[in-house]
Order: structure tokens, then C-alpha cells, then sequence
């Protein structure tokens, strides 16, 4: 491959992802949520995969953001109800992270958009090819989060 085609197939991943916020957020405006961001959403997903109370550091892991800009981000999902915070029954000094009632009810709304964004028709890809797309865009990934 040349390195002109290998410069225009990385700037295609900031595209790719840019094009993919834009598909959460305005599905996020289409169900009622026009003040929450994709991260937002990512967010609540997890909280809806985990079941369970989490700490800060742990959805900051899961989401590959800081915690500061996680804080912010809670914060604001608080300030919806959608999330609530409780300590933790191991440490007193902790705060740990759940849905409310109404964070649970975003459930139906999350589903909807996830199956909107990973619609292998939104891709234009096969199901091997999407196995492979993950598989490379995962080694790609890993590989340089080691060199930060």
C-alpha cells in the first residue's frame, strides 16, 4: 500500500467516528434527549450492560475517557435523573454510580439507537467483513494505547 492510500485510509477512522456522534445525537434528539451527547449515551449504555452500581474510575476505564471529563458528564445525567449516585457499601468515602427509574426507562431508547448505529447495513459490510473490521480496528487500538 502506498503511503498516500495509507494517509487517506487513516483520516476515513476520524470521519467514521465523527459521522457516528452524528448519528447518536440526532437519534438522541429524535427520542426527546437533544441535551445529551454521545458520550453521554455511551455512558448510560454501559450502565445499562453493568446492572450494578459502578464507581467513577471504572466508567472512565470502560469509556477510555479522564475522570474529570467523566465528572462533568455525570453531573449533568444527575441533573436529568437518569443517575444517581450511592455510597458504596464497602467504602464510605465512595460514590458509586447507578440508573434511577427513569435512567432504567432509557433502556428502550438506547436499544433502538444501538440498533440503528450497528446496523451492518449503516456499515455496508458483511457480517465476516464486520468481524475483521473489528478484530483490526481492536489491534489498532490496543497497539497505540500503549504508546501513550
Amino acid at each position: 500500500m502506498s503511503n498516500a492510500k495509507r494517509f487517506h485510509s487513516i483520516k476515513y477512522i476520524g470521519r467514521l467516528s465523527e459521522y457516528l456522534v452524528e448519528v447518536i445525537e440526532s437519534e438522541l434528539i429524535k427520542n426527546g434527549y437533544d441535551s445529551l451527547s454521545a458520550t453521554h449515551f455511551e455512558i448510560l449504555t454501559y450502565l445499562i450492560r453493568k446492572k450494578t452500581p459502578v464507581n467513577m474510575t471504572t466508567i472512565a476505564e470502560a469509556i477510555h475517557r479522564k475522570k474529570p471529563t467523566v465528572t462533568i458528564l455525570i453531573h449533568k445525567l444527575e441533573s436529568m435523573d437518569l443517575i444517581q449516585r450511592v455510597n458504596s457499601l464497602e467504602d464510605k468515602r465512595e460514590n458509586k454510580i447507578s440508573l434511577t427509574r427513569k435512567g432504567k426507562l432509557f433502556r428502550k431508547v438506547a436499544l433502538k439507537i444501538s440498533a440503528k448505529v450497528f446496523s451492518l447495513k449503516l456499515w455496508g459490510v458483511e457480517p465476516e467483513e464486520s468481524e475483521n473490521l473489528f478484530l483490526l480496528l481492536e489491534k489498532i487500538y490496543q497497539h497505540t494505547r500503549l504508546k501513550i
